[in-house]
């Protein structure tokens, strides 16, 4: 049975991930309405009424947008941690859960580690997954690459991570200085020369794919994101690894991590775990 991840979209207008495995989908993020996710999953074959579970990383509304309308409309429970709920402030979804940081939740067969990552928001989450057929590193909202972050994402095969804006065009860009100094601050965005340095120095021997999230618009060009990224991994010669760029209109390539990681052996988890109920 197949895992495959997919962004059905990214950026600062909203975001959205699937995760599937058997007959367990999971959506990261309903930062879109709910109306343009079911739409982005129905031109996938998937049914929104089949989703398992959501996951939310943070309360802002690029991330949060369409959870409560698609949570109720399909009646699909949502977890994270007790700072995002009260950060998010929504006491009216019919099945919600609390996540602990560091703690282990296993949703038929997708285990979630949550932990907590550098943004300018209540615990801010950060996730490593494992799966049947290998593990994931999400980061979508990270001001800087932390060292805890870096060991998270040391044994990943696939990482999901922020290549928010390049340095130059920031420094130029129509944006107020003081939201300026906010996205290139600690607490802000990951810029295109931070994944690059993270990449040179610190990149998992195990990573066969980065999946770049969280493109601006303003401040970043796809190509710049892409070529900032492939220079780095030839700069240490990580000619095994495949890039793949996100977008705020549209779904990106799927991963299939049984097709990208086909001699990858079994994984330990080796840490708490909660088994929560799920739907």
């Amino acid at each position: 049975m197949a895992v495959e991840l997919t962004v059905l979209g990214s950026g600062s207008a909203g975001n959205a991930t699937l995760l599937s495995y058997a007959d367990t989908n999971v959506l990261i993020d309903v930062g879109l309405s709910c109306r343009e996710v079911s739409r982005r999953l129905e031109r996938m074959n998937v049914n929104p009424e089949s989703i398992s579970a959501i996951m939310i990383t943070h309360a802002h509304g690029d991330h949060t947008r369409g959870a409560r309308v698609f949570a109720r409309r399909y009646g699909v429970p949502i977890y994270t941690t007790s700072g995002v709920w009260d950060e998010w402030g929504v006491t009216d979804i019919p099945t919600a859960y609390s996540l602990n940081l560091d703690t282990l939740v296993d949703l038929s067969g997708l285990r979630f580690m949550p932990f907590e990552i550098s943004h300018d928001a209540s615990e801010t989450l950060g996730f490593r997954i494992v799966t049947p057929e290998g593990i994931i590193g999400y980061a979508t909202d990270v001001g800087v690459m932390t060292s805890d972050l870096i060991e998270s994402f040391r044994d990943c095969n696939v990482l999901v991570v922020e290549s928010n804006h390049a340095t130059e065009l920031l420094r130029v860009s129509p944006y107020a200085q003081s939201t300026r100094e906010r996205i290139a601050g600690d607490s802000g965005h990951l810029s295109n020369e931070a994944l690059a340095e993270f990449i040179e120095l610190h990149l998992g021997p195990n990573v066969r794919c980065l999946v770049l999230a969280h493109l601006s618009r303003v401040n970043n060009v796809p190509e710049l994101a892409d070529v900032s990224c492939r220079e780095a991994l030839a700069a240490c010669g990580r000619s095994d690894v495949e890039v793949v760029l996100t977008s705020q209109d549209c779904p990106a390539k799927t991963i299939d991590l049984g097709v990208l990681l086909p001699t990858m052996p079994a994984f330990s988890v080796g840490t708490r775990q909660t088994a929560l109920p799920f739907h």
